[in-house]
């Protein structure tokens, strides 16, 4: 309780007393969560959905009814694997050329933006729901991004260069620069709502603005492997989808083309859900580390972090840094009350109508 109360103090100025005591008193369910079990609780308030809102969670936030699971699936973080368990739920872990596909455009995803707001709404604040969402460090997942979609595919280089920022010869540097300006309407440029998904400030996505205290499970990329399997024991899912069957074929026939050397020889016939993924994105950090050793520099990473602060303020209002290898929740969100913000919401609305609400 004393720990408690200590991590408690830096937000004694920004919450009402009543949200500290909700926190303390549920401090044995935050130890769920660290433990082999997810947390349950319910707020001391409603958060519900506008129109808007559930319609700008779009394609990023999926839902399962009868395993009680709502995932806030963040673009660079994962989240086409988790997309894909989400159909081996449904049953198509029996038919591995359906749930291998890509998943991001399915006509029958099942997403959360299908639900009308007041079943969305219920469901988001059901404590019998799991809502989970992965937090990746900013700086990781803003070179992520670039690898993947500025630097080692001529389709995605030409399209994002030279559509987005009319430069076929853009660096990473330069890229930075262009984050750091004032956000533009269409989110070309700095960082906004509108932004392009896979380098949007994660704190952008799903709304989690507004809803990251319903989110009772937050696992971190670092601990990819380690969160999910504790999330899926703790679900009584592992041994079914989670433990095995999570191997690729060397040739995926819709693409008619092999994998490209760094994703061969990296999974087995039993591999488990994540194990290929995380050799796959250690291989590719080293080729970043290689092509571009001596371009990260601090001073290049403090322009990032500037950037992305709006995210850096959320991962610490929830701890995210603080116990790294353990999973939190989002209750302590709640605490930094940035998302009741009236000022911070009106800068929001100005480049999306979804944060437009009224006030919860």
């Amino acid at each position: 309780m004393i720990s408690m109360i200590k991590r408690l103090e830096t937000f004694k100025c920004q919450a009402p007393m009543f949200l500290l005591l909700f926190i303390i008193m549920n401090n044995n369910n935050i130890m769920n969560v660290q433990g082999q079990r997810i947390a349950r609780y319910e707020l001391p308030f409603r958060l519900e959905y506008q129109k808007a809102e559930l319609r700008y969670a779009a394609h990023h936030a999926f839902i399962d009814k009868r395993h009680k699971l709502v995932y806030c699936g963040i673009p660079k973080v994962a989240c086409t694997e988790f997309f894909r368990f989400f159909f081996r739920l449904k049953g198509e872990h029996r038919d591995r050329g359906r749930w291998l596909g890509d998943p991001h455009f399915r006509s029958d995803r099942p997403l959360l933006s299908m639900l009308s707001t007041d079943e969305a709404t219920a469901i988001m604040n059901d404590p019998a729901y799991t809502k989970f969402v992965y937090f990746r460090d900013p700086v990781d997942r803003l070179r992520s991004a670039w690898m993947d979609k500025f630097h080692n595919w001529h389709r995605y280089t030409m399209s994002y260069k030279v559509k987005l920022y009319q430069n076929k010869n853009l660096t990473f540097s330069e890229f930075v620069d262009i984050l750091l300006e004032k956000p533009s309407r269409n989110g070309n440029r700095g960082l906004g709502p509108k932004t392009n998904p896979h380098w949007r400030p994660q704190r952008y996505l799903c709304n989690l603005e507004k809803f990251l205290p319903l989110y009772n499970f937050i696992g971190s990329f670092s601990h990819l492997f380690e969160h999910n399997k504790r999330m899926l024991q703790a679900l009584g899912l592992w041994e079914q989808y989670g433990q095995s069957g999570w191997s690729r074929p060397q040739r995926v026939k819709r693409f008619r083309r092999p994998l490209d050397p760094i994703h061969q020889n990296i999974s087995t016939p039993h591999s488990a859900m994540f194990e290929r993924n995380i050799a796959s994105h250690r291989m590719r950090r080293k080729e970043f580390d290689f092509v571009y050793a001596n371009l990260l520099t601090p001073q290049l990473i403090d322009k990032i972090k500037r950037a992305y602060w709006m995210d850096y303020e959320m991962l610490n209002a929830i701890g995210f840094y603080e116990d790294g290898a353990l999973p939190t929740d989002g209750r302590r969100w709640t605490a930094n009350t940035s998302f009741l913000n009236s000022e911070k919401r009106a800068v929001l609305c100005t480049f999306d109508r979804a944060f437009d609400c009224p006030p919860y």
